[in-house]
């Protein structure tokens, strides 16, 4: 079942970050009603701070990986996801939730994105 037209009107006039990934993700043909499974990217300057902040991710019933840095990516990267359906105001919540998280721990929170569940 694709996304509800109702919901596609209210994600299509909406300037919020999260609102503009689940519109484009339903344009792809994502059905939003289903659970997905995204990714929260955040980007830590040392090990430590990353592993702290992974601990706390785990602590909120996230599944996490930490990623060292490499040539291409300088920083710790901390990805958390979870299986969830990605409900508009569960996302903004989430976000706000994790910006504050990420500034808590000197860290920066990188935004999200999920495959395509149809």
């Amino acid at each position: 079942m694709p996304t509800a037209p109702a919901l596609l009107s209210r994600l299509k006039n909406n300037d919020d970050p999260d609102a503009l990934v689940l519109f484009r993700m339903a344009e792809l043909g994502a059905d939003l009603s289903v659970p997905h499974r995204p990714e929260f990217t955040f980007d830590a300057s040392t090990q430590p701070v990353a592993m702290a902040l992974a601990n706390e991710l785990a602590g909120l019933d996230f599944d996490v990986q930490v990623f060292a840095p490499e040539d291409s990516e300088p920083t710790w990267q901390v990805v958390a996801s979870r299986r969830m359906v990605l409900d508009l105001d569960a996302v903004i919540e989430l976000s706000a939730k994790f910006e504050a998280l990420a500034a808590t721990h000197g860290a920066v929170y990188d935004g999200w994105g999920a495959p395509v569940e149809r």
